[in-house]
């Protein structure tokens, strides 16, 4: 009986690296150019969905940004959520009249690499920084203003460079309408070292109290994931579209029932300005916080009551960490109804109240020898 010998199996031909890594590129190739493909299609047949409305989220954002009448001056910021229009030229914007530079900031010259010798002053803030309605213009007579009439960033410009003439100096604003403490320091984070300040001026504070349906440390949310998924938004329409279409799917699940509350808490808004007052330290800048502007409480009795709480706590922390602040009496609730004046509304000076701003700024850095 014979016993049959089993025959070897051919050897298997393994791809070499060279072959796999081929294979490999030809597979994610063939996928790029479908998602381009996509992204073409959609670009091509679909209405531009602007990042700016899908980032501004929040109904009480929504209202001072991303609304059709606000929205004229914003674009869509995915560290930020929203900033300025680069370029902007004598724009009218809710009775403001402005203008930007390149870098979307309300300047009228470069601010994003620092000339050499120059000392530099920047303004973080909100929109009291910004200088909304300083000057007040009404639509129809756009070029109907007066030009010295000037948010308290340029008149302290203005100041400092005519007590210094032999000194090249900039002061202007970081600073949006909307934006909280926890955004004023997202940005400086990210631009302080290109931007090169010597000196550096913090004012939030009315966006921080105001009562929002969702806090800022949720719909503002600058870790790297959220920031990532909002840039690949910001640069694609079909993911644009693709999440404009997912939200308006799961908006009935979405509505919540949440009790509103501050946007940043008083404890979260002094440990964001103590974290921007650290920043300027570790860089070796000057420092100053003042105090937020609110016209009276009588208005509004609740609102006003947290703006007086959260000015305290900041005034107390900053004490403590031996911290020039500054907090002028007449530009507070506690000045009312004397303070009228000074304001064009409850929450925002008027260019009345910027000149005092800028005059009790001056004297104050005047006084402490802040420019060495």
């Amino acid at each position: 009986m014979e016993t049959s010998i089993p025959q070897e199996s051919p050897p298997i031909k393994r791809l070499t690296l060279r072959r796999r890594i081929l294979f490999s590129a030809i597979i994610y190739f063939l996928f790029l150019l479908l998602l381009l493909a996509v992204e073409i299609i959609v670009r091509a047949t679909l209405p531009h969905v602007s990042s700016l409305d899908l980032f501004v989220s929040t109904s009480q954002q929504r209202l001072q940004v991303a609304d059709e009448k606000q929205k004229t001056i914003f674009e869509g910021d995915p560290l930020l959520l929203w900033r300025l229009k680069p370029n902007l030229k004598n724009v009218v914007w809710d009775f403001t009249v402005l203008s930007t530079n390149g870098e979307g900031v309300r300047a009228d010259y470069p601010t994003r690499a620092k000339p050499a010798g120059t000392f530099r002053i920047i303004c973080v803030g909100d929109s009291v920084t910004f200088g909304y309605r300083v000057p007040p213009v009404w639509p129809d007579r756009p070029t109907d203003y007066d030009p010295n009439w000037l948010p308290f960033p340029m008149l302290l410009e203005k100041e400092l460079r005519t007590a210094n003439p032999n000194r090249q100096i900039e002061v202007f604003p970081l600073a949006v309408p909307g934006y909280s403490s926890q955004q004023g320091l997202a940005w400086l984070k990210r631009d302080i070292d290109e931007l090169q300040p010597d000196f550096i001026i913090i004012s939030f504070g009315w966006n921080d109290a105001s009562m929002s349906d969702t806090p800022d440390r949720e719909a503002v949310r600058t870790d790297w994931y959220p920031v990532t998924v909002r840039w690949l938004i910001d640069h694609s329409q079909a993911l644009a579209h693709a999440t404009r279409w997912l939200r308006q799917r799961n908006a009935p699940a979405e509505k919540s029932q949440r009790r509103p509350q501050p946007r940043v808490s008083e404890y979260e808004y002094v440990a964001n300005i103590k974290s921007i007052v650290d920043l300027a330290r570790a860089r070796q800048a000057g420092v100053m916080v003042i105090g937020a502007p609110y016209r009276d409480n009588t208005t509004n009795p609740g609102e006003a009551a947290r703006m007086t709480k959260y000015r305290s706590h900041l005034r107390d922390s900053m004490q403590q960490a031996n911290v020039s602040y500054l907090e002028v009496l007449e530009l507070t609730e506690a000045a009312a109804p004397a303070n009228e004046g000074f304001f064009g509304e409850l929450i925002h000076p008027n260019h009345i109240g910027h000149r005092l701003l800028a005059s009790e700024l001056w004297k104050l850095m005047k006084r402490n020898d802040m420019l060495g």
